[in-house]
């Protein structure tokens, strides 16, 4: 009640709100991100100060009076005293100073939840954020009422607060551990509360860091019941001995928990979609690791401000990475910039700088920014020259280190079937192309007796939106193909989009009627969904257009866990009466119940009339089925066919703004080649 009877605490907290609601806005201009992120990363301290740094003036300032001011007026004696032991003194002071810096804290939740009126806010991160905080913060106290017990003076108080803050801090900067020899360097940072708050802040409560900041509260709160009990007492008598070695005790025990917490295992990741917890996939990888796999980090001291977060991100989940590897991988960072040799060893493995424009006092330069990743097991070698995004980053490096436990044999391949008007790897999948390109050997697939040949060889085939004849022996190469338990994508477009006029034609060349003998129907419609659809820009306005359909998957044992995907211009799926009882269909995307076949189309704008619901029944309609058939030969194999009514969903210019249909995309061929470990990880 002390702090809110007197102006000061109200000044302390406003300016501690208006400094955070400063720092996120600069911050939020200079990454061109509205992100909480940065507020909470402990680097971020020169172009705007995060919370860490903010914390380490506000709470010195906040605590400095607790005790300080009892022993200027003389009544910390009196308050000693009364009735009362010198762990419920100490515990009280500690639990005001913590619930004022607390409310500080709390009084910028208006920021996310602005934040939230804008877009979809991760909220486990956003605890994680303010439970790191308050963490930091509780420490802090302790740090602050042990710097009060010490003097009379207040500045003096808040200057030594300052000093011993800020130092915990610095030591566990990278920038000063690169001067120190290593293992001074690891330990410094292990008692900096540095890497632990900046844990806690992505989302993630581990263990090891709640014991951190227990280790560290608890070990300052016994300094100050020493301070100030000891105050009471003769430093000859041997009271005041016995209160020594008992604080000495739990100072030690303090001490030994923190240090050796750092082994406990146990984390809590509150992230909406656990980004930050390795899936069983990718531990599945790790645990097959016989040898030791080497991960060279290259980046830039100073990244540009482009790469910065995504480099901030890239080195928390190679940290992850290792440390859920039970000591088979082995992590490494090189500094380009500042290493020749660095350098010269990243050029020669692949590793190149990436330049940007950046803007300095001097105006707009070019700037050279690093962050590639190296992977060395036994004598083979993957390469990523230059992360440009932590999207889809668990799943490339996943995939290169199962790469390296394949044998060359153990490579399945993937033909695009071309010559008949197809969409093709080189110019439509590019990529769909460049993933499947890590995990799968890739070949085009021509009509002519070689490609006809080597069909046989396959394991899937993709045939994506003929529009020209296919002829009989292409698809006889086909049957017998699917007959010696293949797998075959189909994507079809019974209906072709001019887009200089927006109207929909007739594909009488689509392919669709390959599928009928095996149980799926192409039918020579055009879907559309008056609830469930994009909203794209024509000419300067955004209007909603039912014809690109936003439709939920169906069938988790085949698209993992993507929920919906994409699909423009689709026409609808289903299953004919010739398989069953023979086959296993399933389905694999399955519109919403506000959708609608247009069999009558032509007119595609968004006005078009032929979107008319009126007297229409609306019902969910098939977009994509899968057929599972019994080989004949008794041998218990099977053959597979996805078929797709719409082959424009995996294409560059859809994957670009639905990322989700690659990922469903992947997923579907890695069923088809029954190479479903990785799955998860792209989900």
């Amino acid at each position: 009640k002390g702090y809110f009877d007197q102006p000061i605490g109200y000044i302390i907290i406003v300016g501690f709100v208006a400094l955070r609601s400063w720092s996120f806005f600069n911050s939020a201009f200079l990454t061109s991100e509205a992100s909480l992120r940065p507020l909470f990363t402990v680097n971020a301290a020169v172009e705007s100060p995060s919370i860490p740094w903010l914390l380490a003036f506000f709470v010195p300032l906040a605590t400095m009076r607790l005790l300080a001011e009892e022993q200027r007026d003389g009544t910390l004696e009196l308050l000693l005293t009364q009735p009362l032991r010198g762990w419920v003194i100490l515990l009280s002071k500690f639990a005001s100073g913590l619930i004022f810096v607390s409310v500080g804290i709390l009084a910028t939740l208006g920021i996310p939840l602005t934040l939230q009126t804008a877009g979809s806010l991760d909220w486990g991160a956003v605890t994680g954020q303010y439970v790191g905080s308050i963490l930091l913060a509780a420490s802090f106290v302790s740090i602050g009422l042990f710097t009060s017990s010490v003097t009379r003076n207040q500045i003096v108080a808040f200057i030594l607060g300052v000093f011993v803050t800020l130092g915990l801090m610095l030591i566990g900067l990278d920038e000063i551990g690169v001067t120190l020899p290593g293992p001074v360097a690891t330990l410094l940072q292990s008692l900096s509360p540095t890497e632990h708050f900046t844990s806690i802040a992505r989302g993630v409560i581990d263990l090891r860091d709640v014991l951190y900041f227990v280790a560290l509260i608890s070990t300052f709160l016994s300094a100050t019941y020493l301070s100030i009990r000891g105050g009471t007492l003769s430093h000859k008598s041997p009271q005041y001995r016995n209160l020594q070695l008992g604080t000495l005790a739990l100072i030690v025990l303090s001490v030994l928990v923190g240090w050796f917490g750092s082994s406990v295992q146990g984390r809590l990741d509150l992230t909406a979609d656990k980004i930050f917890t390795l899936s069983d996939g990718t531990e599945s990888i790790l645990s097959g690791l016989d040898d030791l796999l080497t991960v060279e980090l290259y980046q830039s001291d100073d990244p540009p401000v482009q790469v910065d977060l995504v480099t901030r991100d890239v080195k928390d989940f190679l940290d992850d990475f290792v440390g859920e590897s039970g000591g088979r991988v082995k992590l490494v960072h090189r500094f380009p910039d500042s290493d020749q040799s660095a350098a010269r060893r990243g050029q020669l493995a692949g590793v190149s700088p990436v330049q940007f424009n950046v803007q300095t006092s001097n105006g707009l330069e070019i700037k050279n920014g690093y962050l590639g990743l190296v992977l060395t097991y036994a004598n083979r070698r993957e390469v990523i020259p230059f992360i440009r995004t932590i999207d889809g980053f668990e799943y490339r490096v996943a995939t290169l280190a199962f790469n390296m436990l394949q044998e060359d044999t153990d490579r399945k391949s993937i033909g695009f079937l071309v010559g008949h008007g197809e969409k093709n790897v080189r110019e439509d999948f590019t990529n769909l192309g460049s993933l499947l390109a890590q995990q799968y050997d890739l070949a085009e697939i021509a009509g002519d007796e070689a490609g006809l040949r080597n069909m046989q060889t396959l394991d899937v085939l993709i045939v994506a939106g003929p529009t020209q004849p296919v002829p009989q022996e292409v698809r006889q190469a086909m049957d017998e193909f699917l007959a010696a338990g293949g797998k075959v994508l189909l994507m079809v477009d019974p209906v072709n989009i001019d887009l200089q006029n927006m109207v929909a034609i007739p594909n009488q060349f689509h392919f669709g009627e390959f599928a009928d003998k095996y149980g799926i129907e192409v039918q020579d419609d055009l879907v559309f969904d008056v609830r469930s659809h994009e909203t794209l820009q024509f000419g300067s306005v955004m209007l909603p257009y039912p014809y690109w359909v936003r439709s939920p998957t169906a069938e988790r044992k085949v698209t993992g866990d993507v929920e919906s995907v994409l699909f423009p211009w689709p026409s609808s799926v289903g299953t004919t009466e010739s398989q069953v009882g023979q086959a296993e269909f399933i389905p694999i995307v399955r519109t919403s119940p506000f959708a609608a076949a247009d069999y009558a189309y032509g007119n595609v704008q968004p006005n078009s009339p032929n979107l008319d619901i009126s007297g229409i029944q609306l019902f969910a309609n098939d977009l994509a089925m899968a057929v599972e058939t019994q080989l004949a030969d008794g041998s218990g194999d099977t053959s597979r066919m996805v078929v797709v009514g719409d082959s424009d969903w995996l294409t560059d210019n859809i994957v670009a703004r639905a990322q989700e249909n690659m990922a469903l995309g992947l997923n579907l061929i890695d069923w088809l080649a029954q190479e479903e470990a990785l799955a998860e990880i792209r989900s």
